[in-house]
């Protein structure tokens, strides 16, 4: 065989194995980056059940709950807008589940509304103000049980979408999680915990 026909064999050979490797290598790109999303909100959501069944009925429990949630969110690109889509803290049944169904039942659902570190000083619709009290709040605070024997179990879930940063390059869709009651095409993560007995004065209202 000719050096020629070698070069031209190579060419052909090189044709056919490069866009194997590049799906394969922007495929590890994509998946790592979905993971390491994946993680941090998935840490997000253990700590602000922690902030949140620590808190117990203290009137700014969800605030605290939000704002633990932000803290976690920096670590996502531009502070996770666009990919973050609301979080709901509910009262969870035996199954983990909301009571009552959410929104609505015992579920409180906010938001996701951060500007850039230029908009309003709380970055969640509706803010959960407690100089503001809890009218409109379908959970309230003051309304999950802290009683020994009787605790209520938090659940915080956290409800994110995602987009593959190579485009139409793999056949990924965007999960779109779009704005539908109940929300489609989503990414969700959720942590349940036991509310924590308050004793000896230790986070009670």
């Amino acid at each position: 065989m000719s050096r020629r026909s070698e070069r031209g064999a190579a060419l052909v050979e090189m044709a056919l194995v490069v866009p194997v490797l590049l799906v394969i290598l922007f495929g590890i790109i994509e998946l790592g980056i979905a993971f390491r999303d994946r993680l941090t909100i998935g840490n997000a959501t253990q700590t602000a059940a922690r902030v949140g069944t620590a808190m117990g009925q203290q009137p700014d429990a969800d605030l605290r709950i939000l704002q633990s949630f932000e803290q976690s969110l920096s670590a996502l690109p531009n502070s996770g807008v666009g990919i973050i889509k609301y979080v709901d803290i509910f009262e969870a049944d035996a199954y983990g589940n909301p009571v009552g169904g959410c929104p609505g039942g015992n579920c409180n659902r906010y938001f996701y509304t951060y500007v850039d570190g230029t908009g309003p000083l709380c970055d969640w619709t509706p803010c959960p103000d407690p100089d503001a009290g809890y009218s409109g709040w379908n959970w309230a605070p003051n309304e999950r049980s802290i009683l020994v024997g009787d605790l209520d179990v938090m659940g915080v879930r956290m409800t994110y979408g995602h987009s593959w940063i190579t485009g139409g390059f793999l056949p990924l869709p965007d999960v779109a999680c779009d704005s539908g009651s109940p929300p489609t095409n989503c990414w969700a993560d959720t942590a349940l915990m036991r509310m924590e007995p308050q004793q000896f004065g230790v986070g009670s209202p």
